[in-house]
């Protein structure tokens, strides 16, 4: 998770945190379509230059397993599943339920956005975690080195 894209989750939840009894969801839905599109593209591009950073700094299988430093990557690519597999379950689950419930449907919109909002919360959670790992791997020796 870059500086960039940090900025850009902290709007996401600015925008579904609640101000205020009975307030208008109008669009958030719509609104998170759209951040969805933008988070393929960026998935696509810290998907990419992870693969190729983790080749050149890791080197080997054995080496991602064996080492502290490929341990550590291991657990930052299992806090990055999972923040996908919360992405994942908003974009295909959550989001189309608002929809639906915005076109008529028997449940309370506000059910969803609550929901919606503990996932979103969630995500930023595990993006710090993810943080906290590239801090952590920025200080240590690369597995490949010598």
């Amino acid at each position: 998770m870059h500086c960039g894209q940090a900025k850009i989750t902290f709007v996401l939840v600015w925008l579904i945190i609640p101000r205020g009894q009975g307030e208008p969801i109008d669009n958030v839905d719509r609104i998170l379509l759209r951040f969805s599109s933008m988070g393929y593209v960026a998935v696509a591009t810290l998907v990419a230059s992870g693969l190729i950073n983790s080749w050149f700094l890791v080197g080997s299988v054995s080496s991602l397993l064996t080492t502290l430093y490929g341990q550590i990557l291991l657990a930052k690519l299992g806090l990055f599943g999972a923040m996908l597999a919360l992405a994942a379950a908003n974009r295909f689950w959550l989001v189309p339920r608002m929809i639906e419930t915005r076109a008529g449907a028997s449940r309370d919109p506000s059910v969803w956005l609550g929901r919606l909002r503990y996932h979103v919360l969630g995500e930023y959670f595990l993006g710090l975690l993810v943080l906290l790992a590239v801090s952590v791997l920025g200080t240590m020796r690369p597995a490949i080195g010598p």
